[in-house]
């Protein structure tokens, strides 16, 4: 039998003298092995579901709950339910739809069939892994079993193989109505500050970008309206057979209504050209606008009642705090005008809607199968604490692009329309997350709205979207030896199919805390710790920002404990060096630097960020670009561009003479030092002396319209570099560029060297760790030698 983690070899020789009175002793009884632990251990690769989809804080679970109280991190899984996924491996499917009512399910539990269920009486019935019941199998369903117990058509059957698993549903079984087409409706402010600071240029180019191409999902099933705002609130008649598109008005913001009969929500390629046409027209007629008021809630009103019956995604663009129609808003204290300690303190107040009607409106859309994804691009305070729970619970996301300047942030803008309108979706989708007994989840995490005890409502779930649960032990039921957890995302598809989409894994119980600890999933913990720290925040508490800072830090010392004595202790060690990133990036940086609607819009962000892009925001990545080989910058063997080997974010890794790239999923930036090769300056940027440089120029030869244009060899491979950067990270990343003693970004790239002192946080990773009671074995390095501590 295969030996698991944690079960100790015995050994014993015949000829060994034995004591005590010279009496021989008995070898040691090989320890029994169970035979669901033996067949889990041998098939949990392609039992699991793969970590694009689903990561466990630990792949052991503890057995009891004594011992779950002595694991210093939490128990909790991450799913991405529409993850991407590279193009060696696609989810497998099965289709019932010739044969209704044969998708197997727990009668008790309704857990779907999975790798884990056990099967007797030669497959008539079958044991559910999660709740334990014993079912009888559908005749139709039957086979015979092999000598391992195991189903002797499993290689025909992926739900029985494969950890994730779609499944096509039968005729109407999982349909309350027929299924959602793809809808996006627009809803774009046309004020004076959306005009002139080249926002509404931005957004009308990203919007031609995917419909002028059809790079938009659904193809002829696409539906399509357009709404504008400022103090009043405009609708587009846009039907094929019109020359141009007819704009009514509705000033009457208290009592919205919709004033056309038909034509305002349209077929994408029908009326592709009469949609065209508005957004080619739209910049030219508001540019002499002097409007400079909102009346976005009265806006999303009238979105709301053009798509109520059919639901949709609602796109809003906005670059103003709305000052009129419904749920208003004033303007709030800021930190940028007053930076006292009273008022730091109040900080958390701030990062709190003032008002609850956008939650409200989140609530009734959700109610309609509508999601929000929203675009804030403002020259000042726009109260996005307020705006941004339309977004989050109603399953969308936001989009923050402050001090907007189109010359260096509309390229971002434009390319993540283009992502959020061309990313896989799944329409009006709902989530289950099942746990197996002597197990319950506690917390759940994520944009969604949550319906009852466990019922997740996305009306618009995205390849993007990231969901975090957290399990407890349940006191009252013994565990089994596996632990399963178990996802089901019922969704739409653009194609109008629907799919079930289930996620299945499983985790080892095990007698000791710290076996649990040796198989910690660092990266798994920071998002979940993240979350955690969030929840810290969340009304009816009154917390402060620096309570959420000390439980990271309380979290981190038992980690740092735990870590002494472990095995594991150098993976183990690079979760206080994740959290230590976290306390000093924008969401928690005790600085006066951080405007309160940049800090809100991380936390949002981080709300459903996947694991890599979390561990980005935490660790950013660094490479040095001036001293590349052969090999760097050019096409590997499977394809894909040769990265720099990544360095430690401490500035003795750095050198005057070099060029080092960074970038933390949000975005890119190009340190160049004072003495950089003037070689490196004339074949990258043409340019003989750094002081000749103009950075925004810079940048743009490496817009994405620009990569390959290059014709130098060295050129060519820092345009392959930034390309493929950019490409691993979704959405787009802009890229700005600062040279040394030069530019007032520099200070912005040092603080992304999270092992050193940093503003905000005065303490270097060595100095973290010590103070977190680390006592690293040896001797200590010698003077400026980095050093991890582990």
């Amino acid at each position: 039998a295969q030996r698991g983690p944690g079960v100790p070899r015995y050994s014993y020789s015949a000829n060994q003298q034995a004591y005590p009175e010279y009496t021989a002793q008995a070898a040691p009884v090989q320890p029994q092995v169970d035979p669901v632990v033996e067949a889990f251990l041998r098939d949990e690769h392609t039992s699991n579901a793969p970590a694009y989809f689903v990561r466990a804080c630990s792949s052991r679970m503890p057995s009891a709950v004594g011992l779950a109280a002595k694991v210093p991190v939490p128990l909790g899984f991450v799913f991405q339910p529409l993850a991407p996924v590279d193009g060696q491996w696609n989810v497998p499917s099965v289709s019932f739809r010739n044969a209704p009512g044969t998708i197997v399910r727990c009668k008790k539990c309704k857990a779907y069939m999975n790798p884990y269920v056990t099967w007797s009486h030669n497959s008539r019935r079958w044991n559910c892994n999660l709740c334990g019941y014993n079912n009888e199998t559908p005749s139709n369903y039957q086979s015979f079993l092999d000598d391992q117990g195991k189903r002797g058509d499993r290689g025909e059957r992926p739900e029985l193989l494969y950890g994730s698993i779609d499944y096509l549903s039968p005729g109407e079984q999982y349909c309350a109505r027929p299924p959602q087409p793809p809808v996006f409706i627009f809803v774009i402010e046309v004020g004076y500050t959306a005009v002139q600071s080249g926002f509404l240029d931005a957004v009308a180019a990203g919007l031609k970008q995917v419909i002028a191409d059809r790079s938009y999902p659904g193809g002829a099933r696409t539906k399509m309206a357009i709404v504008t705002y400022d103090t009043s609130v405009h609708f587009y008649k846009l039907g094929a057979n019109l020359s141009q598109p007819q704009m009514v008005v509705v000033s009457d913001l208290e009592d919205m209504f919709l004033p056309l009969a038909e034509d305002i929500l349209v077929s994408a390629e029908e009326c592709e050209n009469t949609i065209l046409t508005l957004l080619d027209t739209l910049p030219g007629m508001f540019r002499s606008t002097k409007l400079n008021e909102s009346c976005l809630g009265s806006a999303v009103r009238a979105a709301e009642i053009a798509t109520k019956h059919i639901g949709g995604r609602m796109m809003i663009f906005s670059s103003m705090i709305p000052t009129l129609g419904e749920e208003k808003l004033t303007l709030k204290p800021t930190r940028e005008q007053s930076k006292s300690s009273a008022q730091a303190d109040k900080e958390a107040e701030l990062l709190r809607p003032a008002i609850l009607g956008y939650i409200d409106k989140a609530q009734a859309l959700s109610g309609v199968q509508s999601t929000v994804e929203l675009f804030v691009a403002p020259q000042s305070y726009v109260d996005l604490a307020s705006l941004r729970p339309l977004a989050e619970l109603s399953g969308g996301d936001v989009h923050y692009y402050p001090q907007f300047n189109c010359q260096q942030q509309g390229e971002k803008v434009q390319q993540e329309i283009v992502h959020t309108m061309t990313r896989e979706m799944g329409w009006e989708a709902v989530m289950r997350i099942r746990i197996s007994r002597g197990w319950k989840l506690s917390q759940y995490y994520g944009h969604h709205q949550r319906r009852g005890q466990d019922l997740l409502v996305m009306p618009s779930c995205t390849s993007d979207q990231t969901f975090t649960v957290v399990a407890e032990m349940d006191e009252g039921t013994a565990p089994d030896p596996v632990v399963t957890v178990q996802c089901a995302l019922l969704y739409t598809n653009s194609s109008g199919e629907r799919v079930i989409r289930v996620h299945t894994y499983g985790c080892l119980t095990v007698q000791s805390p710290q076996e649990v600890v040796n198989h910690v999933d660092p990266q798994a913990v920071a998002v979940t710790l993240g979350h955690l720290m969030m929840e810290t925040q969340r009304p009816p508490r009154e917390a402060k920002l620096a309570e959420a800072r000390n439980y990271l830090n309380q979290m981190c010392q038992k980690v740092v404990a735990a870590a002494q004595n472990s095995p594991n202790a150098e993976s183990l060690m690079t979760i206080p060096l994740y959290i230590l990133g976290l306390l000093k990036s924008p969401a928690l940086r005790a600085s006066n630097d951080t405007p309160v609607d940049l800090r809100g819009y991380f936390w949002s962000r981080l709300g459903s960020l996947s694991v890599p892009l979390t561990v980005a925001f935490c660790y950013p990545r660094m490479f040095a670009l001036h001293d590349l080989d052969m090999a760097t910058g050019e096409a590997g063997d499977e394809g894909r561009i040769v990265l720099p080997q990544t360095l430690n974010l401490t500035a003795q890794c750095m050198v005057g003479h070099g060029v080092f790239l960074i970038e933390d999923g949000h975005q890119m930036m190009l340190w160049l030092g004072r003495q950089v090769s003037p070689d490196f300056l004339f074949s990258v940027f043409q340019v003989q002396a750094i002081e000749q440089l103009d950075p925004n120029a810079a940048a743009e030869l490496f817009a994405p319209a620009n990569i390959g244009a290059a014709t130098d060899p060295l050129a060519i491979k820092v345009q392959n570099i930034i390309g493929a950067v950019r490409s691993e990270r979704l959405p787009y990343m802009r890229l700005e560029i600062v040279r040394q003693q030069l530019d007032q970004g520099e200070t912005k790239f040092f603080q992304y060297l999270v092992e050193d002192r940093t503003l905000g946080l005065q303490m270097s990773h060595q100095e973290f760790l010590q103070r977190l009671g680390h006592r690293p074995a040896g001797t200590a390095a010698a003077a400026g030698t980095p050093q991890r501590g582990y």
